[in-house]
C-alpha cells in the first residue's frame, strides 16, 4: 500500500498541472457554441504563431457581393467581415458568431448563436430576421423558402416574411440507420462528447469526467502540500479531512470510465496521421456500435431545399425528403456541409469524399478542397471556400479569440510542435493515477467495512 501511495503521489505531482490545462481547455472546447469564446480575445504581440493560425478554421463562408463586385464578405465565428475594394481594411458589420451564409438576389441571411439575420444591403447593416436567441447551425435558402437546423437537433422552415411554416425534430427510421462506422469516426465522436448517448447525455458526462478531474488534481495538490506542513501547524488537520474526503468521494467512479475513454482517444487524435490508415480501414459494426449511432436525432450537421426537395446530412450520410416527415437515404458519407447553384447540389465531406449531386446521381467532386464550406463565383468560375487552405485576402486581427487559445493549449501547439508527446506522457500518468487511485480506494473501503 506504502508503494502504491508514493506512485499515486508522484504520478500526480508530475501530471497534475497538465491535467488541469486539458481539461479546463476540453470543457470549453466541448462547448463551441458559447458567444464569449469568441468575443473574448488575447493581443497576438503574447501569442505564439500557431495560435494566432488557428483564427483562420474559425471562417464558415466568403462571398463576392452580386452587385458590387469588389466588395467581398466573410462569415465565421468572429462574426461578418466586409472589404468594400479590393486591399482596403476589413470592418465588422456583425458581432455575433455565424455558422453560415445565404444569399438571394436582394437579400443576404445568416445563421448565428442568436438566431437569423438579414441585411438588404449587401451585408453593411444587419437585423434580426427569425428565431430570436436560437443557435441556428445550418441555412439554405431556395426561392421564397429558407431550411434552418437549430442546435444540429430541429428543422424549421420559414418564407421569406420571417413566419415558421413548419417545425420539427428529425426522426430516422431505424434501418436507415443501420450502417457500420470507421474506427476513425467512432474516436473522433467519443473525444468530443457525442458518441455515446442521446439527449447531451455524452456531452455532459464529458463535463462531468473533467470538472472531477480538475477537482482531483487541485484537491491532489493541497493535500500533497498541507500534509508537508500538518507536524508543524495542527490548524490545517480539519481542512485536510475535508479535502480527503473530497478527493476519495465514491462519485469519482462515474467519472473513471470516460477518463478513460477520452486518454484512449486522445492519444489516437493526437497522431491521428500516424493511425490514419488504421483508423480509416478498421470498421466498427452497428451492433456495437452506442445507442447514439441508432436514432442521430441531434446530429444534423447540414441542410439543404433545392426545388422542392429537403435534405439533412448527418455521420452517415445525405438524407432526402419531400415533406420533412418521410426520409431516405441519397447519398453515404459524412456530410459536414450541403448548399446548391441553379444546376446541382453539392456536399462537402468530413473523412469522406466531396460529392455533387447533378440529374439524380452522386459523383465524386474533383478538384475541391476537403471540407469546404461555402461556394462563390470569381471571373464566372465556381469556386469553393475552404478555411484550411486560403489564398485570398481574408480579416487580418490583431488579436486571437479565447477559442483558438483553448484550442492551441488542448493539442499542445501552443507551447511546440512536439509538445504532443507531453500530452501523451501525461495521459498515461493519468491512467496510472486511476488504477493507482482506485486500489487506494478499494483497500480503504474494505479497512473501514472490515472495522464495523
Amino acid at each position: 500500500m506504502f508503494r502504491l501511495k508514493k506512485i499515486h503521489k508522484y504520478a500526480g505531482i508530475t501530471s497534475g498541472i497538465m491535467l488541469i490545462l486539458l481539461s479546463i481547455s476540453g470543457f470549453f472546447l466541448n462547448h463551441d457554441n458559447w458567444k464569449f469564446l469568441y468575443t473574448t480575445t488575447l493581443p497576438n504581440t503574447i501569442l505564439p504563431q500557431a495560435t494566432i493560425e488557428k483564427d483562420k478554421r474559425l471562417l464558415n463562408a466568403y462571398y463576392v457581393a452580386k452587385d458590387e463586385p469588389l466588395k467581398r464578405l466573410f462569415c465565421g465565428f468572429r462574426g461578418v467581415q466586409i472589404q468594400i475594394k479590393p486591399n482596403s481594411s476589413y470592418e465588422t458589420t456583425l458581432n455575433l458568431p455565424c455558422y453560415a451564409m445565404v444569399a438571394s438576389e436582394e437579400n443576404y441571411f445568416t445563421a448565428t448563436t442568436e438566431g437569423i439575420y438579414i441585411s438588404k444591403n449587401s451585408g453593411e447593416t444587419w437585423n434580426l430576421f427569425a428565431l430570436e436567441d436560437e443557435v441556428v447551425t445550418a441555412l439554405s435558402l431556395d426561392k421564397e423558402k429558407l431550411l434552418a437546423v437549430i442546435d444540429k437537433t430541429t428543422l424549421v422552415l420559414l418564407n421569406k416574411e420571417a413566419k415558421v411554416l413548419y417545425r420539427t425534430e428529425v426522426a430516422l427510421q431505424k434501418e436507415l440507420l443501420d450502417h457500420d462506422i470507421s474506427l476513425g469516426r467512432l474516436v473522433r465522436d467519443v473525444h468530443y462528447g457525442r458518441g455515446l448517448f442521446d439527449d447531451g447525455l455524452s456531452l455532459l458526462w464529458n463535463d462531468f469526467a473533467t470538472l472531477w478531474l480538475i477537482l482531483l488534481a487541485v484537491t491532489g495538490y493541497m493535500l500533497w502540500y498541507m500534509i508537508g506542513k500538518i507536524r508543524v501547524k495542527k490548524r490545517y488537520k480539519k481542512p485536510i479531512g475535508v479535502l480527503l474526503k473530497i478527493h476519495t468521494s465514491s462519485w469519482v467512479l462515474l467519472a473513471v470510465f470516460p477518463l478513460i475513454l477520452l486518454v484512449i482517444t486522445g492519444i489516437f487524435l493526437d497522431h491521428s496521421k500516424f493511425f490514419s490508415s488504421f483508423l480509416h480501414q478498421t470498421k466498427v459494426s452497428h451492433k456495437i456500435l452506442p445507442p447514439v449511432y441508432s436514432t442521430l436525432k441531434e446530429d444534423i450537421w447540414s441542410a439543404d431545399i433545392y426545388n422542392g426537395i429537403y435534405r439533412i446530412g448527418n455521420r452517415y450520410g445525405v438524407y432526402k425528403s419531400t415533406d420533412l416527415k418521410n426520409w431516405v437515404l441519397e447519398s453515404k458519407g459524412f456530410a459536414y456541409k450541403m448548399m446548391h447553384d441553379k444546376d446541382a447540389v453539392y456536399v462537402s465531406g468530413m473523412g469522406a469524399s466531396n460529392r455533387v449531386l447533378k440529374d439524380n446521381t452522386h459523383s465524386i467532386l474533383k478538384d475541391s478542397p476537403h471540407m469546404f464550406k461555402s461556394m462563390y463565383i470569381e471571373s464566372n468560375k465556381q469556386m469553393f471556400f475552404s478555411s484550411c487552405s486560403l489564398d485570398l485576402d481574408i480579416p487580418k486581427y490583431t488579436d486571437t479569440t479565447l477559442y483558438s487559445f483553448l484550442l492551441s493549449l488542448h493539442d499542445g501547439t501552443f507551447f511546440a510542435s512536439w509538445w504532443v508527446f507531453v500530452n501523451d506522457f501525461v495521459s498515461v500518468l493519468l491512467l496510472v493515477l486511476l488504477y493507482t487511485g482506485l486500489r487506494l480506494w478499494y483497500r480503504r473501503v474494505r479497512l473501514s467495512y472490515n472495522k464495523k
